[in-house]
């Protein structure tokens, strides 16, 4: 667009609402007739019939409505360890002091290995959460497991101890997962 079609464009939009200012100023403000009869109405006055004056508290079938709210949490599976369930979850084996680290499951038991995606940029990153014991450990066979499965020689990789999860540059999610269900968590 030139500058001088824009500058029209604009001045007919100006002079557009500026003529519709005008219009809308000089119409006179009429009242409805019911409008004012609206005020001029009795109060509503509700009384509750004898039939329903009494209510009835029933702890019988309290069970039947306690079964319709939602869960506060996610129950603990009812498998043995490292068992497959039909879904694919694996029950965690590894006990606190098999390893010199451990790695606790989420709220939702599912390990905690996560991608972070930064799209207008194009970077991946993997995360695991929930480290304790020694984190460096954790990382240094973690570099030596993903170094093998990808073939290269250099990965991207850092522990951040207060944080308690390791951080991995690149999409290694399926290995990292593979990487903890042998060991267990």
């Amino acid at each position: 667009m030139s500058v001088g079609v824009c500058s029209l464009v604009t001045l007919r939009y100006v002079s557009g609402l500026r003529c519709l200012r005008t219009a809308v100023s000089q119409r006179p403000l009429h009242t409805c007739s019911a409008a004012l009869g609206i005020a001029k109405l009795p109060a509503g006055s509700h009384t509750i019939p004898d039939s329903r004056a009494q209510v009835e508290t029933s702890t019988v079938e309290w069970h039947y409505v306690e079964r319709l709210f939602p869960q506060k949490s996610i129950p603990k599976p009812t498998v043995s360890p490292g068992e497959v369930t039909p879904s694919g979850w694996v029950a965690p084996s590894a006990k606190p002091g098999d390893h010199p680290y451990f790695i606790r499951r989420s709220q939702s038991h599912m390990l905690p290995v996560y991608l972070h995606n930064v799209p207008h940029m194009s970077k991946y990153r993997t995360f695991v959460h929930h480290v304790e014991g020694d984190i460096f450990a954790l990382l240094e066979e973690l570099q030596e497991y993903l170094k093998d499965r990808k073939h290269t020689r250099i990965l991207n990789m850092r522990a951040h101890e207060p944080h308690q999860k390791i951080e991995i540059k690149g999409q290694y999610v399926a290995e990292v997962r593979e990487f903890l269900l042998k060991k267990g968590f």
